[in-house]
């Protein structure tokens, strides 16, 4: 599993793919985030790689969607190496959800013909691919802010960028 960590504006973004795609994306909050990475893929026998040539696409991807430029990263490739057939499932259902958009819990259950929305919102809490599978994009049955691993300040934020609002 080949690694990068990406400078962006609201911080450092650690991203993993393996030679069919990208895996793991997720923001280090402290650089006590990495050790944490990095024991959660050594505990799953997965060995970690730093190479930065090899997530050229990703990088320009990623700093035009915090320049506040319309991407989706549905262009990227994708090798998920976690998760359920149900997660993988709703995953890629969210991925569905277009920049600047937002959908809920239980309208993907719908869509998924699965009569529990709560199970779609612990899919969405399993999401290894922060952003690019966009679980900032579904919110309560309301309209809500609700469950975000980074916090609904964070979610907030990827949102007002989506809508080309200043980010607070």
């Amino acid at each position: 599993m080949f690694y990068t960590i990406l400078d962006i504006p609201p911080g450092k973004i650690f991203l993993a793919k393996t030679d069919k795609g990208l895996s793991f994306v997720t923001f280090m909050k402290n650089q006590g985030k990495f050790k944490e990475i990095e024991e959660s893929f050594k505990k799953e026998g997965i060995p970690l790689e730093v190479d930065n040539t090899k997530f050229k696409v990703e990088e320009k991807l990623f700093q035009r969607y915090f320049e506040g430029e319309k991407e989706d990263f549905t262009s990227l490739p994708l090798d998920f190496i976690s998760g359920t057939p149900y997660h993988r499932k709703v995953w890629l259902e969210a991925r569905k959800i277009l920049y600047g958009k937002t959908d809920t819990y239980k309208s993907l259950a719908h869509k998924l013909n699965h009569k529990g929305y709560r199970s779609v919102g612990q899919a969405m809490n399993r999401n290894p691919l922060l952003i690019v599978i966009p679980c900032h994009r579904v919110l309560g049955s309301d309209g809500s802010l609700t469950g975000f691993g980074l916090g609904l300040k964070f979610k907030d934020y990827l949102l007002n960028l989506e809508r080309g609002d200043t980010p607070t």
